[in-house]
């Protein structure tokens, strides 16, 4: 028993090796919707996401998919986990951009309030 399930998860972890390596080779665009979403769903069983949103995913593979041209019609799904990637450090960038940004403001405020306020002197 213990065998067996010890190589069904070698054969899964095979399986799942080589759709990682055809998903660098391009292949169809999903041209209906039950075929957009099984290849989604596709992707998301595929490659190690940094989202496991079902909504996430679409959105940003449907996003992708409408800034191509006019006469692509297949991409590697590869290219949808990196720009899945892309997108989220750009997220992450931008909010840790405003936290350093945020911090300065405040800090230049601060100094800017301790230069005006006046000094008392007592004799």
């Amino acid at each position: 028993m213990c065998h067996a399930l010890f190589m069904k998860n070698v054969f899964n972890k095979i399986k799942r090796l080589y759709k990682q390596l055809a998903g660098r080779l391009p292949s169809p665009l999903p041209v209906g919707i039950n075929e957009f979403n099984a290849w989604c769903d596709d992707i998301k069983a595929t490659y190690d996401l940094p989202t496991q949103s079902d909504d996430d995913i679409r959105f940003t593979c449907a996003a992708v998919i409408m800034r191509f041209n006019e006469i692509a019609d297949a991409k590697p799904k590869y290219f949808f986990v990196r720009a899945m990637r892309s997108g989220a450090a750009k997220q992450i960038a931008g909010y840790a951009f405003g936290e350093v940004k945020n911090r300065q403001q405040a800090a230049y405020k601060a100094a800017q309030e301790a230069a005006n306020v006046p000094q008392t002197s007592e004799a």
